[in-house]
């Protein structure tokens, strides 16, 4: 029964307010701002994403309305109603997350400060490369990619960039993908990108130990953490038959969650 009551408030709030435009920003009521609204970085996993509140204690109300937008300035949608405080999205992409509460046809009198899945972008590496392997890390306290040496054991790679000697092409290879010429590599996968969702860690149809070099992939590291990346080059010189890899991308700083976005 409190399902059903529940879809039936839901199916009423989003007939009065999808069509505002501007959503919650266009409503004015008098309940209390809904507080502590935050990601739960425990029970979010891969693109299932839990938001939690503190709950309205001292005030009638009936339920809690979570609010949705990609970025800032874009108007809230409203995604869910609730009767507790702790909510759960399936996710397309990164994203921002907003809770009001109501009782009847009253709300909060505003928004409460946001949550967001927001990725960090990776600062741009550039690095010269003529046919010699050159492998990549990610440094998580600086956002940034480090590249170095794959043969020294003491680099610990998360991805190599290497030429195949078979057929001449440029491959972008899991840290440890071939341990004999890469001893230090971590235990990572690559994937090529399509969306703002990552495969999920079990899909070995998606995940692989190596993909051609170029475009957007996914990053499967070691700890749980991933991240999208781009490849690209300048054109080489013709005198040396060398050029610049070009690679930069975003991390997901919320362990074991796969959703991206644009750079920002």
């Amino acid at each position: 029964m409190r399902i059903w009551v529940v879809s039936v408030i839901m199916l009423i709030f989003i007939t009065l307010y999808s069509a505002c435009g501007d959503s919650a920003t266009e409503i004015i009521g008098t309940l209390p701002v809904v507080t502590d609204i935050e990601i739960d970085s425990t029970a979010s996993e891969g693109d299932t994403i839990v938001v939690t509140w503190t709950a309205l204690t001292g005030t009638q109300i009936e339920g809690y309305l979570l609010w949705t937008r990609v970025k800032p300035g874009n108007p809230w949608m409203l995604l869910d109603v609730v009767d507790q405080n702790i909510a759960s999205h399936i996710a397309d992409r990164s994203a921002y997350y907003t809770v009001m509460a109501f009782n009847g046809d009253d709300t909060s009198s505003d928004t409460g400060l946001s949550a967001n899945t927001r990725t960090k972008k990776l600062s741009e590496i550039r690095q010269y490369f003529s046919s010699i392997s050159v492998g990549f890390r990610i440094d998580l306290e600086g956002d940034s990619l480090i590249s170095g040496d794959p043969a020294s054991p003491g680099f610990q790679q998360q991805f190599t960039v290497a030429v195949d000697t078979l057929g001449g092409d440029r491959y972008v290879y899991a840290g440890n993908a071939n341990p004999r010429l890469w001893p230090g590599g971590a235990e990572t996968s690559v994937s090529l990108s399509s969306g703002f969702v990552a495969p999920p860690q079990n899909d070995t149809t998606q995940w692989r130990d190596s993909i051609y070099y170029g475009g957007n992939f996914f990053l499967a590291l070691d700890d749980g953490y991933y991240c999208k990346l781009s490849a690209s080059n300048t054109n080489p010189d013709t005198l040396t038959i060398a050029d610049t890899l070009i690679i930069d991308g975003e991390l997901q700083p919320i362990r074991n969650v796969r959703v991206f976005n644009q750079s920002w």
